[in-house]
């Protein structure tokens, strides 16, 4: 349905920015300046600058009325140059004619005006006269006015004191150097030549905050990633329309979304967040992924990447940086996923050390797509006759035996070969350059020990 502002505005011969800009001028007793204002802004610029020859001076400038708008300076000059004849203003010569016209379209708008808000109770407009005469109320009034014709562009300076600013919709904008709107956060872009990159304003005004229609203004609880601290923040900001008016920090919600743009960022970073230098949490991983691979009837649950993912996201509902991500109990959320019962058969078939025949617990290294390693010195296992099997039984154990001084000699997944077989060339070697340490010639009945050969 068409509202009682849009049919007074439809019976208007001016395009919808200018008739709103005449409705509300006439609704606050401006009508007469705000006919004039349309005129100026619907037809040609009647200033212009004329090519100075070689050797004049600068253009002649007469006292003017000066407001926070281009648009309004140029109005109280055309005012003035109707009321005594000055021509020459800081931007320009005023073309008689040109103003002449304008003033005309000025009375044309007036009448149609009339004609168009019949019935309507309208403040009446001020005393004909020079702007200067009611300055504050035509001024604000004519500001305001402004604005509601021209909402979408409404601007704000990206810094304070600077000459660029971005308007609403995301078009960057730059003052063209005659404009003297100079002070104030927010503006609006009036005649904007958006050829370029930064959109170039030719003329513009200063906006309040409190001008701008409530119905396009809202106050919203955003959160951001910090990039330099790694950590969720929170920021209250006030838009008009996409245009961010103001913001400021604000405390971060109780809701998912913290945790959720959390694991967002940390998917990203995964090497930076997962503990991977803490060998029980990365040890724990490892087995799990191998037995899932060995045993695949046991239906563990996997920790492949997505599961690890879907433990990240775990820890992220209560972590909200980086640095907590890291610090965070990844050992006990990743347990948490398993029975108790599964956690058993993980810890019985997937062990982290083996006990081995002399009485030592030694620790299994583990790899995907590999079987698991034992480094053990050679006199550590006398006494075993076969290589030790995990998983069920499924998977053998590579022995890596190692010398006295820790370096390998052998590595086998048969120790009965090696006994039987190698033993006896690897042990000549082995006694004369270790002779304190004990070498049997029989290791796979012999007693095993972690010390050298008691003095006699």
């Amino acid at each position: 349905a068409v509202t009682g502002d849009g049919a007074a505005m439809a019976r208007l011969p001016a395009h919808p920015r200018l008739a709103r800009l005449l409705l509300d001028g006439a609704r606050c007793g401006a009508a007469r300046y705000a006919a004039w204002l349309a005129a100026l802004l619907s037809e040609r610029d009647p200033f212009f600058r004329p090519h100075r020859s070689e050797g004049k001076g600068p253009l002649r400038t007469t006292s003017v009325h000066h407001s926070r708008s281009d648009v309004l300076d140029r109005l109280a000059a055309i005012a003035e140059g109707e009321r005594s004849g000055a021509t020459e203003f800081p931007w320009g010569t005023l073309n008689r004619n040109a103003a002449r016209n304008i003033s005309q379209v000025r009375d044309q708008l007036l009448r149609l005006l009339g004609s168009a808000t019949t019935g309507e109770n309208l403040n009446p407009s001020p005393t004909p006269g020079a702007i200067g005469e009611t300055a504050s109320t035509i001024e604000d009034v004519l500001l305001r006015a402004l604005v509601h014709a021209f909402p979408d562009r409404v601007a704000r300076r990206r810094d304070a004191g600077s000459d660029r600013g971005i308007m609403v919709g995301g078009k960057g904008v730059k003052f063209a150097p005659g404009s003297s709107v100079r002070q104030g956060l927010l503006f609006l872009c009036v005649d904007v030549d958006g050829a370029q990159t930064d959109a170039l304003v030719r003329q513009a005004s200063a906006v309040e905050i409190d001008w701008l229609p409530e119905s396009s203004l809202r106050s919203t609880t955003e959160l951001f990633f910090h990039p330099s601290q790694k950590q969720v923040v929170a920021r209250q900001r006030t838009y008009f329309e996409d245009l961010v008016l103001s913001e400021s920090p604000t405390a971060l919600p109780d809701t998912d979304a913290p945790g959720d743009l959390l694991f967002s960022e940390a998917v990203k970073a995964w090497d930076r967040v997962f503990p991977s230098d803490d060998a029980e949490i990365s040890g724990f991983v490892t087995r799990v992924q191998c037995l899932a691979e060995w045993m695949p009837d046991l239906k563990l649950p996997l920790l492949d990447i997505t599961g690890l993912h879907a433990v990240l996201r775990s820890l992220c509902a209560r972590c909200r940086s980086f640095t907590e991500l890291k610090q965070a109990h990844w050992l006990q959320e990743l347990k948490n996923r398993f029975t108790w019962e599964q956690l058993q058969t993980i810890d019985r078939e997937a062990p982290e050390h083996l006990q081995v025949p002399s009485g030592n617990r030694i620790r299994l290294t583990y790899e995907p797509g590999r079987p698991p390693v034992l480094a053990v010195r050679i006199q550590e296992v006398f006494g075993l006759s076969q290589t030790p099997r995990i998983a069920g039984g499924r998977i053998k154990v590579l022995l890596h035996l190692l010398a006295p001084n820790m370096r390998p000699q052998q590595v086998t997944d048969d120790l009965a070969s090696f006994w039987a077989n190698t033993y006896a060339t690897v042990r000549k070697e082995l006694a004369r350059r270790y002779p304190k340490h004990a070498w049997p010639d029989d290791p796979s009945t012999a007693a095993a020990t972690s010390r050298t050969k008691p003095r006699s």
